[in-house]
Parts: C-alpha cells; structure tokens; sequence
C-alpha cells in the first residue's frame, strides 16, 4: 500500500501489522500503476522484494527493494531497446520463487524480468517471448488477470474482452527458448479468483465450484458474482437457492477497482 507521494508500507488485514518501506527516492514520486512482492514480508524474511514497474518505456523502468534495505533502486532501461514491449498497468504481474517475474505485454507477449544474484542494485535482465497477438483481438482486450498455474509451470492469462464481454483463458509456458500459448476451456477441477491487484487458483474445496472464476463484480446492491467456465455466463453466488441472476455478459454488473482477494493464513 502507498500512502502520500513516496511512501510505501505492507499492512496485513488479518493481523492489522504494519511494515514501513523507506520513502521512494525524491526524483520518482509513486506513479508506478502495479506492483508486486516476492513472499510475505515477515520479520524472520530477508527474501522478500518489492518491485514496481513503469507503465512507459520499452522495456519498462523497474523500482526495487529488498526487504530491510534502507534505499529503493531505480533500474532506467533508457536506450535499451531489446524488443518493443508495451504495458498500460491493466493487469498484475506474477512473482515466482526464483526470482523471477512474469509480465504480460498489452499485446499478448511474454516479459520475464530476472533479479541478478538476489540483488536489488544489480541491474536485472529483460527477456521477451512470443509474437503479439493479432491487430484485431490486440484492440478487442479490455482487461487482463494473470495468476501462478504451479501444476503446469507456468502461469494462466484471463482476458476480458469488449466483443460481447467474452472470457477467455489463456496458459502461458516457457518451453526451453519458446512461449507456448494456448487458449483453455476448463481449469482441471480447480477454481480461479482474480482481481488487478494479485489472484490465485486453488484445488476445487466444494462441489460445484470447479471451472468457476470469481471477480470482483457485483449486481443489485453488492451481490457478488461469478462466471462458469463451461457455460460461459455469470451467476449470483445465491442462483443456486433462487435463481437470483445469470447473464452472459456484464451488463448491469459494476467493478470495483481497488479490490483484491485475501486468503487466510490458516483456512
């Protein structure tokens, strides 16, 4: 979380603790549109980082700090023009634990920035995969969720689309010095919950929630939704009591934009 122009803090809502970053360094004040941290911040870590990524440049400047450090760094890929890799701040980056972060371009295409040596001030490394997608479904992506697919290694991209509010899922895959990308039509008995500020997916805990994908969208005096992958229409999370509302698109839905899914330490 931020508070004023250069302050940055973790705040568990569980806990209500608090842990204070050092302010951002004066000449950058916090425009950054999306962060992301490596692990929980705990007091006992000193793997934790924080990384902030720049909406302009290709490829995009970086904030980072590491957890304890008294000074962020600030990474200017200026003149670095390894390939033309656009963001727009309209999804969340996924951390893995080798330090490792996943970033999905506006077009489709795969950034993949790698922290050097475990070090904030060594400048990290951008590599780009996969060609962006067509000029015509480019345009058509209103929103994008990512989120970590352990299973398969590699991540899913749930994209929002302004042709009849479709949904797709896509899993993305590094294979050796190769993006594989396709497009899935079930989330092998698993439950995905996304929102732009971080998303998971868990193992089915309940029947009837395998291929469910739960947004932060509401109806009708903040009922909450969800949308059926295998029948491709949004319900109320009551519809299986009253039939309150199904609908194949988010007319009448609204969103919420600072929302974001919490999981229990203990669940």
């Amino acid at each position: 979380m931020s508070h004023d122009s250069r302050g940055m803090f973790f705040f568990n809502p569980i806990s209500n603790d608090i842990i204070e970053l050092p302010d951002l360094l004066e000449e950058h004040q916090n425009y950054l549109p999306f962060w992301t941290f490596s692990c929980p911040p705990d007091s006992l870590s000193s793997d934790c980082f924080v990384i902030g990524f720049e909406m302009s440049g290709s490829p995009p400047d970086v904030y980072i700090i590491k957890v304890g450090e008294t000074r962020w760094t600030y990474h200017d890929f200026d003149g670095d023009n390894q390939r033309h890799f656009l963001l727009s701040g309209c999804n969340n980056s996924v951390f893995f634990r080798n330090n490792t972060v996943y970033v999905l371009g506006d077009e489709g295409d795969l950034g993949i920035l790698s922290i050097k040596k475990n070090s904030a001030a060594e400048t990290p490394v951008w590599k780009f995969y996969g060609k962006p997608f067509s000029r015509r479904k480019e345009t058509a992506i209103r929103k994008i969720y990512t989120v970590e697919d352990v299973d398969n290694e590699g991540m899913l991209a749930v994209f929002l689309t302004q042709e009849e509010d479709n949904v797709e899922v896509w899993r993305y895959k590094i294979n050796g010095r190769v993006l594989k990308r396709e497009k899935i039509t079930s989330l092998d008995n698993k439950t995905l919950f996304v929102s732009l500020g971080a998303s998971y997916l868990k193992p089915c805990v309940a029947q009837g929630l395998e291929n469910k994908i739960y947004f932060s969208m509401f109806h009708d005096n903040n009922k909450g939704v969800f949308y059926c992958l295998r029948n491709c229409k949004y319900y109320s999370f009551d519809y299986s009591v009253n039939k309150a509302y199904s609908s194949p698109n988010t007319f009448n839905l609204f969103q919420r934009r600072s929302c974001i899914w919490i999981e229990p330490e203990n669940d």
